[in-house]
């Protein structure tokens, strides 16, 4: 298994309706893209100053799986569409879970 978790915080100029636009366009990754094994994301609760503003954790068979899933044409507008031109900052990071006991 493979874990890759995103995390985003919008720019200051983001609009509701382009949050909104961009959530319903993140939730429907997973059923446009071959090999998510799974996939939850969501928006941050407000319950604490600094956090992200929106989550995606999604899990593949292997590194390959995530990759394809990177080129994946769905992601690939996703990001040029969305992320792009309201991602104030974003980290990510991919992991083996079975390799952390």
């Amino acid at each position: 298994m493979f874990t890759h978790i995103w995390n985003m915080s919008f720019t200051e100029d983001a609009t509701g309706d382009q949050r909104d636009k961009f959530v319903a366009t993140m939730t429907k990754l997973p059923s446009q893209i071959e090999g998510v094994e799974s996939f939850r994301s969501g928006v941050d609760l407000g319950l604490n100053p600094g956090n992200s503003d929106v989550v995606i954790v999604a899990e593949f068979a292997d590194e390959t799986a995530w990759r394809a899933y990177l080129e994946a044409p769905a992601h690939v507008a996703f990001i040029k569409e969305h992320v792009t031109p309201l991602c104030a900052s974003w980290s990510a990071i991919q992991f083996d879970p079975s390799a952390t006991g």
